[in-house]
């Protein structure tokens, strides 16, 4: 089996906050942890992952593509969390140009997300964002939640949310490189320490 080559793209960090939420909850961090979990699991499964960052660092749009482009990823996956006003809400995902690998892609993450999260699904939709315009590899970008919707704020501050998040990404990614994919170790992780206490 070949290996495949991931580049996970946690949105913003360093001077970049992205959204922040009504409880001062920035994007930047939720998208960092997400982002490590999806590459825990994903080197579970033996695929090679390539992180854009590991830290609260500013790295700016060109770097990341930069980034993934040397690393010649077969996919790209940028984590986000939305914000546009108080009552928007639920989970959407982007793919430059729809009819391609990143179409493809973009729509396992959102039913994925959409399964394990249940949140209300805003659906695929093409973006032009500059990491995904210049990347040479499939890339797709997901929008999680809305840090702007203080319910969805608390539910991105979740543990547990987090982490269901994560292994539906994982879970899609490796649907689509063809991987097969056993049930989500993390949600046992997860049972076992509210067990723990």
């Amino acid at each position: 089996m070949p290996r495949y080559k991931i580049c996970l793209d946690p949105g913003h960090g360093g001077t970049e906050f992205g959204a922040v939420g009504s409880m001062g909850t920035k994007e930047k961090d939720i998208n960092l942890v997400v982002a490590k979990t999806v590459e825990g699991l994903l080197k579970q499964a033996n695929i090679d992952v390539k992180m854009t960052r590991t830290t609260d660092e500013t790295v700016s749009l060109e770097q990341r593509v930069n980034i993934a482009n040397t690393y010649n990823a077969d996919y790209f996956i940028s984590i986000h969390c939305n914000a546009y006003t108080s009552d928007s809400h639920g989970t959407e995902t982007y793919c430059y140009k729809y009819g391609g690998k990143g179409e493809i892609l973009a729509k396992a993450i959102q039913e994925a997300l959409i399964s394990s999260i249940k949140l209300a699904d805003r659906g695929i939709k093409e973006g032009n964002y500059y990491v995904l315009r210049l990347t040479n590899m499939p890339a797709v970008l997901t929008e999680l939640a809305f840090l702007s919707n203080p319910e969805e704020e608390k539910l991105l501050l979740s543990p547990e949310f987090q982490n269901k998040c994560a292994e539906a990404i994982a879970r899609a990614i490796k649907k689509t490189l063809g991987i097969q994919s056993n049930e989500p170790v993390i949600d046992e992780a997860w049972q076992w320490a509210l067990e723990m206490g």
